[in-house]
């Protein structure tokens, strides 16, 4: 058997036990890098470490993915196979944001950007713009976030990439419903759920569509429409082992409670939302939940509880504020970078469409 033939099917092999034993996933993958190496392959060097970090982060090793994506993009660099370093900083980019480390996340996002812009790689670009906007959303700068979801939106319309249309609608829908722009928030839930409906397996969007669906019953008041909603989000999230999604629709159950005069189903809710937040390190959904659950016992009356939770609140806060600060501040270097890529995207633009022109 050729060498090729053996990576290929150890790979798909490795691929498939994924969400079978992440214990063999990773031995497998450790096996692929080696052999990786040992031809001097970029891509499959890429694939191999790409691989092996998917298996120690679905593991809950995301400290260990992190080191096994930057040994690659160190790695890669040194044989000079860019599309590859695109990929790797990519999924860094993720696995940082995942952690709460936006910074960084956003460091791996423009360095991905850069690559694909140079690359003229429209998915690595839209993947990046993608990862820009959920920085900002991170850091509660909706407007910004919205700015970099459509930037992806205009360029993935023409790739036809269902997938990819429906990763950048689901953003869309976020950050519209942030900004208070529920017709654009419906319309682009819309476009996910229909993506979903033709094929699309990918349960944690439907739980996210369930779950701003939900919210959007919330905020018109229609409690029970929104219960029932965001109950079905919450299984499939649980289901799924998706925490910090339990996490949400928890704190909106529990609006939905409160404003259905349930109040000890609001509290349960929101004392398991505080768990899980500690539990998994989630900071800006623990101040959600720790400052409703807060508002509960003032309004009910339990002012020992209300002012320990308002405490418990404060530290949060000025830690969060140390941390990363609110609202996110690019350095001048990271706006340079962005403004850069995004001239040289339009220059870009601009003379493939005067190419077309002059094309009899």
């Amino acid at each position: 058997m050729s060498t090729e033939c053996l990576f290929s099917e150890q790979y798909a092999a490795a691929l498939a036990l994924l969400t079978q034993n992440t214990e063999q996933a990773q031995a497998q993958a450790t096996q692929l890098v080696a052999i990786a190496r040992q031809q001097q392959d970029g891509e499959w060097i890429g694939q191999a470490y790409r691989l092996q970090a998917k298996a120690q982060s679905l593991a809950g090793q995301k400290k260990d993915a992190i080191k096994t994506l930057q040994t690659a993009i160190r790695y890669l660099k040194r044989l000079k196979h860019m599309p590859p370093v695109m990929q790797c900083e990519d999924e860094l980019g993720q696995l940082y944001y995942e952690q709460l480390d936006y910074y960084l996340a956003l460091d791996s996002w423009l360095k991905s950007l850069e690559i694909a812009a140079l690359l003229q790689d429209s998915r690595g670009c839209i993947r990046a713009y993608i990862g820009v906007g959920k920085v900002h959303f991170a850091f509660g700068d909706f407007r910004k976030a919205m700015h970099f979801h459509l930037i992806a939106n205009s360029l993935s319309l023409p790739l036809q990439d269902k997938e990819l249309d429906c990763e950048v609608a689901l953003n869309i829908a976020t950050a519209a419903y942030r900004l208070g722009e529920l017709d654009r928030a419906l319309a682009a839930l819309g476009q996910v759920s229909q993506h979903l409906l033709d094929g699309i397996n990918h349960p944690e969007w439907r739980a996210e569509v369930l779950t701003y669906d939900g919210l959007i019953h919330l905020h018109f008041e229609r409690y029970r429409e929104a219960q029932e909603i965001l109950s079905q989000a919450y299984q499939l999230f649980r289901h799924n082992k998706l925490v910090a999604g339990q996490v949400q629709v928890m704190s909106a159950l529990a609006r939905c409670f409160i404003g259905l005069n349930q109040i000890d189903l609001a509290e349960e809710c929101l004392q398991e939302a505080v768990r899980l937040s500690e539990r998994q390190q989630l900071a800006t959904l623990l101040l959600e939940s720790q400052s409703l659950l807060a508002e509960l016992y003032l309004d009910s009356g339990q002012y020992k509880l209300a002012l320990e939770h308002r405490k418990k609140l404060h530290d949060l806060l000025t830690g969060q504020s140390l941390g990363q600060g609110f609202p996110l501040k690019l350095s001048r270097h990271s706006s340079a970078r962005l403004r850069k890529i995004e001239r040289e995207l339009e220059m870009s633009k601009s003379r493939h469409r005067l190419l077309r022109l002059m094309t009899p």
